[in-house]
This record gives C-alpha cells, structure tokens and sequence, in this order.
C-alpha cells in the first residue's frame, strides 16, 4: 500500500526479511486504504513487481479469494501462474464452476488448480493417485521404477 500510494519511494527498504528462510523475504500489505481497486489499476503495480523480479528469482503474491473481491483479478494481470488453492472435503463443487469459467475467459494467467488437505487412505469414488488393482499389472508403478503408484503387489503394500 505504501508504495502504491507513492511509488518514488524505494520498494526494497518494505522488504523484511523472513525469520522462517535465509533466502523466503516478505513484503507486508500494509493498511488498507479507502481505495484498492483504484490503487490496484495504476501502472504502480507493474512497476512493483519488476522491481521485485530484479531482485528475486521467485515473486508469489497472496491474494484475497477470487470470488470475494476484484482485486484479485486486477493483481492478476501481472502473474505468469495463478494457483486455485482448494481444500479436499471443503471446496464446494459450485466453486470450481467459477474455476472453469475464469480458465475459459483467460480471466487469470495460466491458472492451475492445487488441493490439500486430500487423505489419500479415504476410499471415495473416483480415481486416486496410483493404479490400484487394475489388470494383471497392478502395482507396476513401484514394481517396475516408475516411481508412481501405490497398489498391493503380492499381498504387501508398496
């Protein structure tokens, strides 16, 4: 918000560094001010983030939900990748409608999808990671190095 509000200011003096990572730095979002939207659409922004990406080989901007406000979108236009975080047994599936349209309409750039919270000992419908006990082959994942697939090979868990 600070320098978005006065962008002749240096940038880099925000930056803190973080006490979880030697190389994790953050950039807090400061107050909020009384207009967002407004200050999201000046080019203040684009100018913020080619500062940061001079100074870090990884830029990742938090935002507020995409359904709740609009400017998430509007800091959209300045990503290379948008991650849709959802939440197994959480996420309802009405959302993922909103997911589809955003990816159809290019509302935000190269959008991929990441769930957590899956427990993949929960047996649902569906298909999980791995190939189960699918054919003769069942298990080949682990079997035949491939490094994927979690089946039973002889009675043993793999």
């Amino acid at each position: 918000t600070q320098f978005l509000t006065n962008p002749t200011m240096n940038l880099m003096d925000l930056v803190q560094p973080s006490d979880i990572n030697k190389n994790l730095f953050i950039l807090p979002g400061g107050t909020v001010p009384p207009n967002p939207t407004e200050l999201l659409a000046r080019d203040g922004l684009e100018k913020a983030i080619e500062i940061l990406k001079k100074n870090f080989d990884y830029v990742i901007l938090d935002t507020a939900p995409v359904g709740m406000v609009t400017d998430t979108l509007l800091i959209g236009r300045v990503a290379d990748l948008s991650v849709y975080v959802c939440r197994a047994d959480y996420t309802r599936k009405a959302e993922f409608t909103l997911i589809n349209e955003l990816a159809e309409n290019n509302k935000l750039p190269n959008l991929c999808i990441a769930i957590n919270g899956l427990d993949l000992q929960k047996k649902k419908y569906g298909y999980y990671y791995g190939y189960g006990k699918y054919g003769k082959y069942y298990g080949y994942g682990k079997r035949y190095g491939y490094g994927y697939g979690y089946g039973e090979k002889h009675g043993s868990k793999e």
